[in-house]
């Protein structure tokens, strides 16, 4: 036993030293100055600050996403219903929309 763990080693030794041997220099030299590089902290002005009265009107409470979500559902609910014959489906379009009002209340709306 002692004997094949020494092979295994010294085959694992001459794999290592060819392939250090392959290595070239360059990429040792641009692999050591990519990890050597200080992290810097980032400075920038909010370019978006403009569009957060669009993305208000667009997403906030009473928008145009919410009562296109609104009629989308309602649609769902009644082909869910005409194809299944099941109340349960049809009655689910009260819980999708306490579900969407719920979700966008939830949601940070941008000041």
């Amino acid at each position: 036993m002692k004997g094949k763990i020494l092979s295994s080693l010294k085959t694992c030794r001459k794999a290592v030293a060819v392939a250090c041997k392959k290595v070239n220099l360059f990429s040792i030299l641009a692999a050591t100055a990519i990890m050597s590089t200080p992290v810097m902290q980032a400075e920038a002005v909010d370019l978006f600050k403009g569009g957060k009265t669009t993305i208000q009107d667009t997403f906030g409470s009473g928008s145009t996403i919410i009562w296109i979500l609104y009629t989308l559902e309602i649609l769902a609910c009644i082909f869910t219903y005409i194809k299944t014959k099941n109340l349960a489906m049809f009655a689910s379009v009260a819980a999708v929309l306490v579900f969407v009002n719920v979700a966008f209340g939830v949601i940070p709306q941008p000041k």
